[in-house]
């Protein structure tokens, strides 16, 4: 009886690749040939961003106490370095130079990480020093957004604070905004 149990499992074992190669098959041959019901999208191909810029940034309006620096609306930053390379459409950029300094005392990063679609990019240096302003902690992110046009690229940095969940930080939201265009040498 043992001996007969057994040979029944061995013969179902030796059906089983069968029935899959066979359920294979069908849905091969279920499948269409026409292709143009579900076409593979184009890759995207962005505007050549990667360069070496020298960017003035103006200083525009800012509401956060927290964040004076110095802050006077209308004062323009000339010469500063920023620096962008590029895969595809994903983006990394670096500032340089004194404002490197500025950065990493603010934001505690030189660095941004983002994207371009067409001739339009977005680059955000996400905020790792942290702040406390009566009980709210926080961090500052700044995000880079623009456009490109040939080597000229032109747009708005912002500083937002990233608040915690402390109650503390229910009414505090704010931002601080500058205008910037910036030049590579010609490709």
């Amino acid at each position: 009886m043992h001996n007969a149990n057994v040979l029944k499992q061995r013969g179902s074992l030796s059906k089983t690749p069968w029935l899959a190669v066979v359920s294979a098959c069908l849905l091969v041959a279920c499948g269409s040939d026409d292709d143009s019901k579900n076409p593979t999208p184009p890759a995207e191909t962005p505007a050549d961003i990667a360069g070496d810029y020298t960017v003035e940034l103006t200083s525009g309006h800012n509401d956060c106490a927290t964040m004076d620096m110095n802050w006077t609306e209308g004062a323009v930053s000339e010469g500063v370095p920023f620096s962008i390379t590029q895969d595809g459409v994903h983006i990394s950029a670096e500032t340089m130079g004194a404002s490197a300094i500025a950065f990493l005392l603010l934001t505690g990063s030189i660095a941004f990480e983002g994207e371009i679609h067409a001739s339009h990019f977005v680059l955000v240096n996400t905020g790792t020093k942290a702040y406390d302003y009566e009980g709210c902690g926080y961090t500052i992110d700044a995000t880079v957004e623009g456009d490109l046009d040939g080597d000229t690229i032109t747009g708005t940095l912002v500083y937002t604070p990233m608040i915690g969940d402390s109650p503390a930080c229910e009414d505090y939201t704010c931002r601080a905004e500058q205008t910037f265009t910036g030049t590579r040498p010609a490709k």
